[in-house]
């Protein structure tokens, strides 16, 4: 207990990115509420990305900079008309999370509605990745739990025949960990597990403590002669506006990118400072607000075989517009030869 004015002080003074920042990157469909995009590269050299608006919205692109191109309405959706997942008459798809394996696309996404726990974790499966070639196959079946939300879920499996592994969760008690079923298409039954979890108090007054969510996590073999597991998360306020009730968080509340690492898949993660992240409220930053670009978060990572480089994408708001419910799309470029996730040119 010691240590948590240290953690919290810490964290809220690397809230907002300081050091010059390149600008996000990105051309075509770069604009229009794009927000939780996931992305990947098929073997035909086609990039695609999948986002939360528009029951899944689909765009493609000869690179990962562009252009992205989507059709319009519906024909662009992953899931047109909705998932068969019926929780309430008002709910939306977001958070997608795709990835090619076994022969085909998969996509766990989540049901449910803002601020509430009444949420599932759905899976979709496509050969091509294109709208209107996706088969939906409902729920994976993961229980309700008072500790943690069905939510912003995240593949990761280390190998074709290791254990694949899911991660999830927002608000609430923030990072969980389970498995699947080897079809990846449903929970194996094993128990959640706590990987993350913040109780620290942004600076401005609130009910809860600053949320952490949208797991993503990425593994290299060696660096530096070591073996990492990088648990990627967003943490602090995604979506206020000037208008809303709440207005504008204070600088370093608002949505930020955010870093623990393991010599394991399962933890325990720490963060550069030697914070436990489930325990200490551990997380290094990656990238905070910077210039025009506001509440940078929903991230996830890609490698880009033909550069041979790792790109860190998310979604953020360009204040100059001074709409901040506009989020678009961009990317740049990480380097870990520290051990760290650094941005670089």
């Amino acid at each position: 207990m010691n240590r948590l004015p240290t953690a919290i002080l810490s964290l809220l003074a690397l809230a907002t990115t300081t050091a010059a920042v390149p600008d996000p990157i990105c051309s075509g469909l770069c604009t229009g509420t794009i927000r939780d995009p996931a992305v990947l590269r098929r073997d035909d050299g086609t990039w695609l990305r999948f986002t939360t608006e528009g029951n899944l919205r689909i765009a493609t692109a000869p690179s990962l900079s562009g252009p992205w191109v989507s059709k319009s309405g519906e024909a662009g959706a992953m899931l047109p008309g909705g998932s068969v997942i019926d929780l309430d008459p008002d709910q939306r798809l977001w958070a997608p999370n795709v990835f090619f394996s076994n022969g085909q696309f998969y996509c766990h996404y989540s049901v449910s509605t803002i601020g509430s726990q009444n949420s599932a974790i759905g899976v979709a499966t496509s050969i091509t990745g294109e709208p209107g070639n996706w088969t939906d196959h409902g729920s994976i079946g993961l229980p309700a739990d008072p500790r943690y939300n069905r939510i912003d879920a995240n593949f990761f499996r280390e190998c074709a025949t290791c254990t694949p592994y899911l991660n999830f969760g927002s608000s609430w008690e923030h990072l969980f960990q389970t498995s699947l079923t080897s079809n990846l298409l449903k929970w194996s039954g094993e128990a959640p597990v706590h990987i993350a979890r913040n109780t620290s108090y942004p600076s401005v007054p609130q009910t809860y403590p600053s949320i952490m969510e949208g797991a993503f996590m990425w593994w290299l073999p060696n660096v530096n002669g070591h073996k990492y597991f990088y648990l990627f998360f967003s943490s602090g306020a995604c979506c206020n506006t000037p208008q809303s009730q709440e207005g504008l968080e204070a600088p370093g509340d608002e949505y930020k990118i955010m870093v623990c690492r393991a010599g394991s898949v399962t933890g325990p993660f720490t963060d550069k400072d030697g914070r436990n992240c489930l325990t200490e409220n551990g997380g290094s930053l990656v990238l905070g607000s910077h210039g025009d670009v506001y509440a940078p978060g929903g991230q996830g990572l890609a490698h880009d075989p033909d550069v041979d480089r790792v790109a860190l994408y998310y979604m953020y708001v360009n204040k100059a517009d001074g709409t901040y419910n506009d989020f678009r799309f961009g990317y740049n470029w990480l380097d870990f030869s520290s051990g760290w996730p650094e941005v670089v040119e």
